[in-house]
């Protein structure tokens, strides 16, 4: 996948996200499938944080360091700790995307000679800017996978 295929698939997400939950009722935003899966509300939350926390920190440090080592995640701690499923869904789904935009911002702005930066990412190992753009596209889309699979669920 080239940069330019990453960035455009990344700027479908808010959109994407947007067509997930509407028209969802309570009960299917809280709906929780067997298995410990997310609930739809858990999933937008859980993207948000990662938006923020994950992927933006991790574009921001690998930018601004030399060879900077990325924690990973826990995103199903993250989920108990905030308490992710008593969260309203419109400030999650509202910071996701805000976030969202000011990530692509930056990228937009990265030099094609800066795609070639590295970091260690814990859980991963060594990887460069364009391999993070890639694992932020397939996050997304195992996202996008999760939740529909949970509106054909909760229909």
């Amino acid at each position: 996948m080239s940069p330019e295929e990453a960035i455009a698939a990344l700027k479908q997400m808010p959109e994407n996200l947007r067509q997930q939950v509407a028209g969802l009722t309570d009960a299917q935003l809280h709906f929780q499938p067997e298995g410990g899966y997310f609930s739809v509300l858990e999933n937008i939350c859980h993207l948000r944080d990662i938006e923020i926390e994950g992927y933006g920190v991790r574009l921001q440090r690998m930018l601004a360091e030399n060879h900077p080592t990325l924690p990973d995640i826990n995103g199903g701690q993250l989920a108990r700790e905030r308490h992710y499923s008593e969260q309203p869904l419109q400030p999650a789904l509202d910071a996701f995307i805000q976030a969202r935009y000011s990530n692509l911002k930056i990228l937009e702005k990265v030099a094609e000679s800066r795609l070639a930066r590295t970091a260690y990412l814990e859980d991963v190992g060594e990887i460069t800017l364009s391999k993070l753009l890639e694992l932020w596209v397939e996050h997304d889309r195992g996202h996008i996978h999760e939740l529909d699979k949970l509106r054909a669920a909760v229909r």
